[in-house]
């Protein structure tokens, strides 16, 4: 990874993340999603740049859908794209995160699936970002080279499995499995690497997020999309860098 020489505070991240998705075509508020799911993976030690520039990149390209579609088919929701399309993270985040609070509030086991994903990783951030206390959540797919990718989260604690190597070679759309359950539910738990949200948000508060140099320029790049050029009237009138104050 090319590491850049100066990490990003979370202020940064906030910034330039959410109008990086604008710049993709997102609303605003599907950008905060996508910013808070970026992160939390910096929380629990995964570079957000690759997944966030990966998962925009799809969507400016026409390679993912916005438009999604929910069916309950043998007590599975199935979240799709109603186009022949990959589904957009940036639109997957939201609609999980918002059926996992919904599904939470019953207290049953309920199970979900994400067909053809463009980046999982950014579904497992927008997961990690609910902060839901009182259920375990497991969040899983299988990348294109076969090997499992999973998430077990228990509130502030996530048991994490393939999730850095996804990062480091992506491998296309996967199909997200979602499943929720009761903290004694008595299913075992992953024996992955562990993190704590909690101490990786005192981490990236007191040191910043470090991240790939050419991944945050591509976000960078989604972020200038937003920015309204310079002009000799803007200028006259005071807007713009370089502004002549005409007050």
């Amino acid at each position: 990874m090319n590491v850049t020489s100066t990490p990003l505070s979370l202020n940064e991240i906030r910034f330039y993340f959410t109008r990086a998705a604008v710049g993709a075509g997102t609303p605003f508020g599907i950008g905060e999603v996508f910013t808070a799911a970026s992160m939390h993976l910096a929380f629990l030690g995964i570079d957000p740049a690759r997944a966030a520039a990966s998962a925009l990149s799809s969507l400016i390209t026409g390679q993912s859908c916005t438009s999604l579609a929910l069916r309950d088919d043998d007590n599975i929701i199935h979240v799709e794209s109603r186009r022949p399309l990959e589904v957009s993270a940036l639109y997957a985040g939201p609609v999980a995160a918002d059926r996992l609070f919904i599904e939470a509030g019953y207290g049953s086991e309920s199970r979900f699936r994400i067909h053809r994903v463009d980046q999982p990783l950014i579904v497992a951030g927008a997961v990690a970002a609910t902060g839901i206390e009182n259920a375990r959540i497991v969040v899983s797919w299988t990348k294109g080279c076969g090997s499992p990718a999973r998430m077990d989260l228990n509130g502030d604690i996530a048991s994490l499995t393939g999730m850095q190597e996804n990062v480091e070679h992506p491998s296309g759309p996967a199909t997200v499995d979602l499943l929720l359950t009761s903290l004694d539910s008595g299913k075992p738990l992953t024996t992955g690497l562990t993190r704590s949200i909690v101490q990786g948000r005192s981490r990236a508060i007191q040191h910043g997020v470090e991240m790939d140099s050419l991944s945050r320029a591509t976000v960078m790049a989604f972020f200038n999309r937003t920015l309204v050029p310079t002009s000799h009237l803007s200028r006259e009138t005071g807007a713009g860098t370089g502004a002549e104050d005409s007050d």
